[in-house]
């Protein structure tokens, strides 16, 4: 079989892979409210069980771009490597849950190692994919948003009846996903450079106007996208509470997130690398901003309506908050030299996780302050400013750098 036929195999099990692994992300989080109950918190203290996987990605993502360890070690045997150690710390979390400290130095470290799945996945992607890249990309983040929506689905199986089954269903996918790479995938002989990080580009790439403006756009996406999808399924059982009770409640909060997070999420990131291509980078994601940043304002308008008024617009903000994310690091490929791409693409990476844990704590404050009818309104500006910057680089002679120069 030839690279041209193999690699939509390569692409198929990556895809798989990923969505087996990235099951962990969101896994903790999803079971909140009874990890706060263990731990007696409540408020920031029941935050840090995502906000340390976000501070552990961005820690992981510069160590592993300023050593270049994907240059140094196998793409196919790292990716298996952090699947399986971040199963193992998974394992761990279950076994020590009572010492609340421990718990969120093992959450940083999962972070860590996440870092070695999605940037590495998108890597053995991109060396198969010459051509149809966008493509092939907005498939591996359909199978990120799968599998990050993925523990709403779990929860509700017939087999995990304690929160510590969920933890431990997905550390067995990870592990799944890391031999599947490991086992399955073949090597191709023509592997793309892993993006190193270099300190002293820092004021190129800030200098770089062009580059900043893509960059300004992906973190205005940032804001908005990790705040919907951890807030939106506490949103979805609070508001459907006003219909449904107990196991009724479980069962609809969990799979309307999961529709929402993963299902639509996934057709997003699909549509919008084919629409990407075909109309431009500057003009898709400005299209895609302007209907989700209008979401995220309506969505808290459904609160208490009828739930299939909010599955629908849930359903429109799944598929645009996340049918951009995959175009604006494209753009910073597309804008940067050689001298400055690596450091570019993990800057704007670092910069955006960081954002996201801002945009994650400000829902907290909002939701119970002011109330959920209100308190997305704020993900909106995310996205505006986003649309301000992308306009500002259409109309720069160096758009024309962008999608064979559809810009």
């Amino acid at each position: 079989m030839n690279n041209k036929e193999y690699k939509w195999i390569a692409l198929f099990i990556m895809s798989v892979s990923e969505l087996m692994v990235m099951s962990l992300w969101f896994s903790a989080s999803a079971i909140a409210p009874e990890l706060a109950t263990i731990w007696d918190i409540s408020g920031i203290g029941t935050l840090l069980v995502t906000l340390m996987v976000q501070f552990g990605f961005v820690a992981g993502a510069l160590i592993s771009a300023s050593f270049g360890l994907a240059d140094k070690i196998n793409p196919r045997k790292l990716f298996s490597f952090s699947a399986t150690v971040s199963a193992m710390l998974t394992i761990m979390f279950v076994f020590l849950y009572h010492y609340f400290f421990i718990e969120m130095i093992l959450m940083f470290l999962t972070g860590i190692m996440m870092a070695g799945i999605y940037p590495v996945a998108v890597l053995i992607v991109s060396s198969w994919f010459p051509t149809r890249r966008g493509l092939a990309l907005g498939i591996v983040i359909a199978g990120l948003t799968f599998g990050s929506a993925l523990p709403h689905i779990i929860l509700n199986l017939p087999f995990i009846r304690e929160w510590k089954a969920l933890l431990e269903f997905s550390s067995l996918l990870s592990i799944l996903g890391g031999v599947l790479v490991f086992l399955v995938l073949h090597d191709n002989k023509k592997y793309i450079n892993a993006p190193k990080f270099k300190w002293d580009t820092i004021n190129l790439i800030i200098r770089n106007k062009p580059v900043m403006l893509a960059n300004y756009g992906y973190f205005g996406h940032m804001w908005e996208l990790y705040a919907m999808w951890t807030w939106i399924p506490v949103f979805i059982f609070s508001s459907f509470a006003f219909y449904y009770s107990g196991s009724k409640l479980l069962f609809m909060a969990g799979i309307v997130s999961f529709l929402i997070i993963g299902v639509s999420g996934a057709i997003g990131s699909i549509l919008g690398g084919i629409i990407s291509d075909r109309i431009g980078r500057t003009l898709s994601t400005s299209l895609y901003m302007g209907v989700s940043g209008t979401s995220a304002v309506l969505i808290g308008l459904t609160y208490h309506a009828l739930p299939f008024i909010t599955i629908i617009v849930g359903i429109v903000w799944g598929i645009t908050v996340i049918a951009d994310s995959a175009q604006f690091s494209t753009a910073v490929t597309e804008l940067s030299s050689d001298k400055i791409r690596g450091s570019a693409l993990t800057f704007q990476m670092a910069i955006g996780f960081l954002i996201t844990v801002g945009s994650i704590y400000v829902i907290n404050i909002l939701r119970t302050t002011i109330g959920w009818h209100w308190a997305f309104s704020i993900l909106s500006i995310g996205p505006l400013l986003g649309i301000i910057s992308m306009i500002r680089l259409r109309y720069k002679n160096e758009s024309l750098l962008m999608c064979n120069g559809k810009k």
